[in-house]
């Protein structure tokens, strides 16, 4: 994925619903190749490279396996949320200091799976950047102490939340030092930080409490020479002068949906990074025609281009069932024809 160049690059946000995969590998005659190497956690990546993505997120190397049962409906995960019927509750249990120095549910992936992301990195046949998805420092702090309680830490204990801001940086730098030695040179920092038309956290807080740490995260990674993207749902355009100074190289989502003007963005921050994604996955792709997904991106690709932006389109999420699959083969065709013939 060229995220520094004129050329348009395709970005696929994660394996897509294997409902999805089956319509559109029936729909348009897609035949995986059929090599063990081309398989991770029994994903065939071939179909990634058929369908015509240039680069895709890796969301299973994240954390090992980890957690307890509260009883019989709810349960904490090795991130310290709570869990009941396999949905966030928006409770989570890191309340005091104590439980924060004793947990040992939050670990890093076992060394075999790390084994087969180094065997499936070495052996790419695709020629697709494969970018593995970190945790986000902010999301994984507000989750795992339940957002009412963080709120009010927020106003009345911000050194509970600053711990917490560590444990998780500290899990972050040992994950990308492994998936580094396995062979990652692209990362995607997950890290939603916006509702529709707003944010949830204060621009100067979130300046206040992760900017650093997201900074020194962010040197790390380039001090091998690598790229680290950050994605985010939500309204974040307030926070681009900060991702900037962060350093990150491209932000992947900028739904318009929530309110994010991705043409205001090119012409205030042009080419000062990379913008990533845009296509709705609700207007566009799921309820949109294929005119209105074509004309869209012809305007996307030629604004960025007025104004000298990198651009990757990208779905703003995960391809799931309901996803139109001609209007992602259009998002790609599209894309193709106009990258290639630039006009």
């Amino acid at each position: 994925m060229r995220i520094d160049s004129k050329e348009i690059s395709l970005y696929c946000t994660g394996f897509p619903e294997e409902n999805f995969m089956k319509i559109y590998q029936n729909n348009y005659n897609i035949i995986s190749e059929d090599y063990d190497s081309l398989l991770l956690n029994g994903k065939d990546y071939s179909l990634i490279n058929k369908i015509g993505f240039d680069a895709i997120s890796i969301w299973d190397f994240r954390r090992g396996k980890g957690g307890y049962n509260l009883d019989n409906q709810k349960k904490v995960d090795g991130w310290g949320r709570i869990i009941k019927n396999n949905w966030y509750t928006w409770e989570g249990v890191f309340k005091h200091e104590k439980i924060i120095d004793n947990w040992s549910h939050l670990t890093l992936p076992s060394k075999k799976h790390y084994l087969e992301l180094e065997k499936f990195l070495k052996n790419n046949r695709n020629n697709i950047h494969y970018v593995l998805s970190l945790p986000g420092l902010f999301e994984k702090t507000w989750q795992s102490m339940g957002f009412i309680f963080f709120s009010k830490c927020l106003r009345k204990n911000i050194d509970l939340i600053s711990k917490v801001i560590d444990f998780f940086y500290n899990h972050i730098m040992n994950l990308i030092t492994s998936l580094k030695k396995s062979g990652a040179t692209i990362f995607l920092i997950a890290d939603d930080l916006g509702y529709n038309n707003r944010s949830f956290i204060q621009k100067n807080l979130f300046y206040q409490l992760f900017f650093e740490k997201y900074k020194d995260i962010v040197n790390f990674i380039h001090r091998s020479k690598n790229h680290v993207i950050l994605h985010s749902d939500g309204y974040i355009s307030n926070f681009f002068d900060l991702f900037i100074q962060i350093g990150f190289d491209g932000v992947q989502s900028i739904e318009p949906n929530a309110g994010n003007d991705i043409f205001s963005l090119f012409k205030k921050f042009k080419n000062k990074i990379c913008f990533i994604g845009n296509l709705d996955n609700g207007k566009y792709l799921t309820f949109g025609s294929i005119s209105e997904v074509n004309q869209y991106i012809r305007k996307l690709i030629n604004v960025a281009r007025k104004y000298n932006s990198s651009l990757v389109i990208s779905p703003t999420q995960q391809i799931n069932s309901i996803t139109r699959p001609e209007n992602i083969y259009n998002m790609i065709k599209t894309t193709k024809l106009i990258s290639h013939n630039r006009n």
